[in-house]
C-alpha cells in the first residue's frame, strides 16, 4: 500500500496552456445540470462528473498521449479541476505519472506522482503492478445511470454530484461519488463496477 503526494510543475502547467490555446472546450459534451452540480469555480460544469462517455473518450485522449497498456492506479473527477487520472508508465511500471483533463477539454500532462509507502519500504514495480489496474473494465458508461441512482437514493431531490473518487478496483480501495444539496451532504459508495454499496450522511 502506497500514499499518493504530486505537485503540479511548471512543465505541466506550460502544457495545460498550449492545450487551452488550442480550444477543444466542445470535445467532451456539456455538464448536465441535473445530475452535476455547478462549478464553485463559476466556469462551466464539469461534463466527467456524470457522464460515463465523456470519461472514457478521455481515456482515450490520455492513452494516446501516455502509452499502452493503459493502466491507472486512480481516477477522480470535481467540479474545479474536471478529471483528474493517475497512470502507470507502460516502460517503466513503478512510475506514475498524473493526467488532468479539465472541464473545458483541455489536456495537462504527464506530471510524475511521488508515491510513498505507509511502511516506510521502498515502492516497488510490482506494489504498482496490484495497484494498478485496466479503467475501462470498471464500467464507466454507467456513471449516468450510478448518479442518477445516487441522487434518487439520498432521498434529495436537489443533490446532484460534486465529485468523486476511484481507488481501485480491490475490496478495500477507496469508491465514493459525492454529492451535494441545501440541506445534506449525502456520499455514495461504490463497488468496483459502479454498483451503489451503500449511502452515507
Amino acid at each position: 500500500m502506497y500514499v499518493r503526494a504530486s505537485t503540479i510543475t511548471a512543465v505541466a502547467l506550460a502544457l495545460g496552456l498550449a492545450a487551452c490555446s488550442s480550444g477543444g472546450s466542445a470535445r467532451y459534451g456539456t455538464g448536465d445540470p441535473n445530475l452535476a452540480a455547478p462549478n464553485p469555480a463559476g466556469g462551466a460544469i464539469d461534463p466527467f462528473l456524470t457522464d460515463g462517455h465523456a470519461v472514457l473518450q478521455a481515456f482515450d485522449a490520455i492513452s494516446a498521449r501516455s502509452g499502452k497498456p493503459f493502466r491507472v492506479t486512480s481516477v477522480s473527477a470535481d467540479g474545479v479541476n474536471g478529471l483528474s487520472v493517475d497512470v502507470q508508465e507502460p516502460d517503466h511500471h513503478v512510475n506514475v505519472d498524473r493526467y488532468v483533463v479539465a472541464p473545458d477539454g483541455t489536456l495537462a500532462g504527464p506530471t510524475p506522482v511521488r508515491l510513498t509507502s505507509l511502511d516506510g519500504r521502498p515502492v516497488t514495480a510490482q506494489v504498482v503492478d496490484y495497484r494498478s489496474f485496466d479503467p475501462h473494465s470498471v464500467g464507466f458508461e454507467r456513471l449516468t445511470s450510478t448518479a442518477r441512482a445516487a441522487i434518487a437514493g439520498s432521498h434529495y431531490p436537489d443533490a446532484r454530484v460534486s465529485e468523486w473518487e476511484f481507488g481501485g478496483i480491490r475490496p478495500d480501495d477507496r469508491r465514493f461519488m459525492y454529492l451535494e444539496s441545501a440541506r445534506a451532504r449525502p456520499a455514495a459508495e461504490l463497488g468496483a463496477n459502479l454498483q451503489i454499496v451503500a449511502l452515507h450522511y
